[in-house]
């Protein structure tokens, strides 16, 4: 099963996810990003911010989500 996935870039640099779906189709997701980047102020564009489509799979998502855990039981341990 596909997951959809809309990231913020700042430049060529990836930022955060900004949403994440496996119930919306791909071409909504992707008509989704183009509002976002329609929506962005002259001001944000010139600072490199725009949002991109990104695909990939449940395991994919499960496997991220194992790595944010393990990243914040680093983090509590310092």
């Amino acid at each position: 099963m596909n997951v959809y996935e809309i990231h913020r870039y700042q430049n060529e640099n990836f930022q955060y996810v900004v949403a994440r779906t496996n119930k919306n189709s791909e071409e909504q997701v992707r008509k989704d990003v183009e509002k976002m980047n329609a929506m962005l102020s002259n001001e944000m564009k010139a600072q490199g911010i725009k949002y991109v489509f990104a695909t990939g799979s449940m395991s994919d998502m499960i496997k991220q989500r194992g790595k944010k855990s393990k990243k914040e039981e680093q983090l509590s341990i310092l």
